[in-house]
């Protein structure tokens, strides 16, 4: 799930209540909320948990072949 998508989610959860309301219902500051609708911060653990999701973190890593150097 993308950052878009929790927004989205929280949008359809605020509805017409106002920012400060629905942050108060989550249990952080409406700076907060604000900040994550703008894609200033990202969602946290308490937006997480309201949401009834479970934040995790994905490191792909990738091999890559040693380069083999001639010495003059």
């Amino acid at each position: 799930m993308t950052k878009e998508d929790i927004v989205r989610l929280l949008r359809q959860k605020q509805s017409d209540r106002s920012l400060r309301s629905f942050a108060g219902e989550i249990g952080c500051s409406a700076s907060y909320l604000s900040d994550i609708y703008l894609g200033h911060r990202e969602p946290g653990p308490k937006i997480a948990a309201f949401l009834g999701l479970e934040k995790r973190t994905t490191v792909k890593t990738t091999y890559e072949k040693p380069v083999k150097r001639r010495w003059r």
